[in-house]
């Protein structure tokens, strides 16, 4: 899976394409439910629905080059928002960690909004 990590502004380093490994996520899909036991026995359920914000992105990757690896470090260092393009979904994001490994690295990223999806 083809994976696009871009800054949310205009910068000529800011972009960088990287092959996602099987072991890739791209979050998970709940809604925001809250479940209490009140004193009678039962239980009370709150439901506030579904957000995008609640997905959390993880990217495992084998290491192409140097370059990537400083690239996709630079982008999370400098800017606290990113563009993510996933299949056919594009994506708002908050760079969370980058765990740059020796063959392969990881990074997670917290979902803000969709910003495009497929039309169906």
């Amino acid at each position: 899976m083809k994976v696009t990590l871009a800054a949310s502004t205009f910068d000529i380093l800011g972009a960088v394409e990287i092959d996602a490994l099987p072991t890739t996520t791209d979050g998970t899909t709940s809604r925001r439910v809250t479940r209490v036991t009140t004193l009678d026995g039962g239980v009370a359920v709150t439901d506030r629905g579904y957000s995008e914000g609640d997905r959390v992105f993880t990217f495992n990757w084998k290491n192409v080059s140097q370059e990537q690896t400083d690239a996709i470090k630079r982008i999370f260092i400098l800017y606290p928002r990113v563009t993510i393009a996933l299949g056919t979904n594009v994506y708002l994001a908050a760079p969370s960690i980058f765990r740059p490994g020796f063959d392969e690295s990881n990074a997670e990223l917290l979902s803000i909004e969709l910003l495009t999806q497929e039309q169906t």
